[in-house]
C-alpha cells in the first residue's frame, strides 16, 4: 500500500508557473485581493515575467490609493502610473484624502483611463483646481459617480453651469466643500452660485429633468436657497445683526471696517472678532464640538465651526454697487 501510494503520487502531473500562459497569469493577478495596490505592484520584483504581467491593463480595474493618502505625492503617483498603459482600463479611481496631489498627477492618471472610468473619488484633494474638473467634465463620458467633497479650489459655479452640457452618465455627484461652499465666501461670489443654480433649475424644468439619484446636489441647492433667504433679510434691514459692528455695517454707517459674516444655519450676522469670542461657549454634541448662536436659544442653532462655511457680507449699498460692477464686467473669469 505504501508503494502504491508512492507510485500514485509520482504519477500525478505537476503544474508549475512555467506551464501557465500569460493570459491566465494576468487573470490570476487580477483576482488577488490585495489590501493595497502597492502590495500587488511589489510582485513585479519576482522576475521579468511577473513584471510584464503586473503592468498589463488586464490586471487593473481599480486603483485605490486612499490607504496611502498621508504619503501620496505627485512623485509617488508618477512612480505608480509610469508611462505605460497599465492603468488604461481602470473603472474605479479612489484618491480620497490625498491632499498633496495637484492637477498634474491626477490628470496623468485620467488621461490614460478617461474612456473607461466610471467612478472617481477625489474628496479631500484640496489642491485640485478647475483644470481637473474641466477635464473630467468634457472627457470622462462614462462617468457615473464623482466625489469632489472638500475640493475647495474647484469652483462650485462651474459644476452647475456646465452640468447641462457635460455629456456624462452621472448618477452620484457630491460637491459640498467646493470653492463657493467652503470657508468664508464673499457675498458677491455667493450670488454667482445662486445665479448658476437658478439657470440649472430652469434647464431641469425645460425637459422635466430630475436631480441625481444619489449625492448631495439636492442638499446643496436647498442650502443655497436658505442662505439666499438669509441674505435677503440682511439686505432688507431686518434685525439679524447680533453685534454692534454688524449693525453699523447694515446701516451703512460703519465707524470701522470689520469683516462680518452670516451664519448659514440661522441667518444671524456677526463680525469675525465677536464670533471668535462667542465660540468660547462651545459644547460637545454627538462626538463633535458645536458652537451655539447666542441669539438662537429656542430652538438652538449653531454658528459655523472655525474654518467652516459662512458668507462674508457687505453693507446693502456696497453689495448693489459690487454686484452691478461684477455684472457689467461679465462676471468672474
Amino acid at each position: 500500500m505504501t508503494y502504491l501510494s508512492f507510485v500514485r503520487r509520482k504519477s500525478r502531473t505537476m503544474v508549475t508557473l512555467n506551464d501557465i500562459n500569460e493570459d491566465t497569469l494576468q487573470l490570476i493577478l487580477r483576482r488577488i485581493e490585495a489590501p493595497s495596490p502597492k502590495e500587488l505592484l511589489a510582485l513585479s520584483l519576482v522576475n521579468k515575467r511577473f513584471r510584464a504581467a503586473i503592468r498589463s491593463p488586464t490586471v487593473w480595474h481599480t486603483l485605490d490609493l486612499s490607504r496611502h493618502a498621508a504619503t501620496m505625492t505627485n512623485k509617488v503617483l508618477y512612480g505608480i502610473v509610469k508611462d505605460d498603459n497599465a492603468f488604461a482600463s481602470i473603472e474605479v479611481l479612489n484618491l480620497s484624502g490625498c491632499s498633496q496631489l495637484t492637477d498634474l498627477s491626477v490628470l496623468k492618471v485620467l488621461n490614460k483611463c478617461h474612456h473607461t472610468i466610471r467612478e472617481i473619488d477625489l474628496s479631500g484633494c484640496e489642491l485640485l483646481t478647475l483644470e481637473t474638473a474641466e477635464y473630467i467634465g468634457f472627457h470622462c463620458h462614462e462617468l457615473e459617480r464623482l466625489d469632489l467633497t472638500g475640493c475647495k479650489r474647484v469652483p462650485t459655479t462651474f459644476l452647475f453651469q456646465n452640468l447641462p452640457i457635460m455629456q456624462l452618465n452621472l448618477k452620484d455627484l457630491r460637491v459640498k466643500g467646493t470653492k463657493h461652499l467652503n470657508g468664508r465666501v464673499d457675498e458677491v461670489d455667493f450670488e454667482d452660485l445662486v445665479d448658476a443654480i437658478a439657470k440649472y433649475v430652469r434647464w431641469l424644468q425645460s425637459f422635466d429633468g430630475t436631480v441625481f439619484d444619489k449625492g448631495d446636489v439636492r442638499d446643496v441647492m436647498e442650502l443655497v436657497h436658505v442662505c439666499e433667504e438669509h441674505l435677503e433679510f440682511w439686505r432688507s434691514g431686518n434685525a439679524v445683526a447680533i453685534c454692534d459692528h454688524a449693525s453699523e455695517l447694515q446701516n451703512n454707517d460703519p465707524t470701522s471696517t470689520p469683516m462680518c459674516t452670516i451664519f448659514p444655519e440661522c441667518g444671524h450676522v456677526m463680525c469675525v472678532e465677536c464670533s471668535a469670542v462667542e465660540r468660547r461657549n462651545m459644547m460637545r454634541e454627538g462626538g463633535r464640538y458645536v458652537y451655539p448662536c447666542s441669539h438662537c436659544a429656542h430652538p438652538v442653532r449653531f454658528m459655523p465651526a472655525p474654518g467652516g462655511f459662512e458668507i462674508v457680507v457687505h453693507s446693502p449699498e456696497d453689495f448693489k454697487k459690487l454686484l452691478a460692477e461684477r455684472r457689467r464686467l461679465g462676471g468672474p473669469p
